[in-house]
């Protein structure tokens, strides 16, 4: 249903300002100063909570139902939700790290950095695959019924960030979203 992939194409949009904002951060790294932890931790934080439960798993539904009709998918499949398990066991990992950080546990730079920069570059090539590779298979290989069963298994769900109204737990995340947007940019 090209709903759900332009939904999909939506949300990877709104993963990669986040990943804008985390990269803005792991710039100021670089460049030796001090990032904003608090940031970088909220940012990690909802693509570990939505992304990683709802997004994906829902990809994966598609996916499973993909190779049901298109078995020569097989390869392609398995390397993306493979990379959907490396993004979420990443993602979790970094995320320990930045509240290790943010709790005032001492650790090298480079134990930060290097991981958030692998996380978001591992994160926007996943989305771009998924987009030139594994979108146009799903639109063309899937019917209605597959389409019902992928939302049965895993229902839509509000996104808490981007929905109409953020909730609290993202408000600091909302607003810093909305200032660099209202910039032309997203360094914070």
């Amino acid at each position: 249903m090209a709903e759900q992939i332009s939904t999909w194409k939506a949300e990877h949009v709104n993963f990669l300002r986040l990943l804008d904002l985390l990269d803005g951060e792991i710039r100021v790294f670089h460049e030796g100063q001090r990032p904003n932890y608090d940031l970088m931790l909220d940012v990690v934080y909802y693509l570990i909570h939505y992304p990683d439960h709802f997004h994906h798993p829902k990809e994966d539904a598609a996916i499973a139902r993909l190779l049901e009709r298109d078995p020569g998918s097989r390869s392609l499949t398995a390397e993306l939700m493979l990379e959907h398990k490396v993004i979420a066991d990443s993602g979790n990992v970094l995320f320990a790290q930045l509240q290790g950080v943010v709790g005032g546990a001492m650790m090298p730079r480079v134990a930060v950095e290097g991981p958030a920069a692998t996380y978001a570059a591992f994160y926007r090539r996943h989305m771009a695959r998924e987009e030139a590779d594994l979108f146009p298979r799903v639109e063309r290989a899937l019917k209605p019924t597959d389409w019902a069963a992928v939302e049965k298994a895993v229902p839509t769900q509000k996104d808490p960030l981007f929905g109409q109204r953020a909730e609290e737990r993202y408000a600091a995340l909302h607003r810093q979203i909305a200032g660099a947007a209202g910039s032309g940019s997203t360094k914070s």
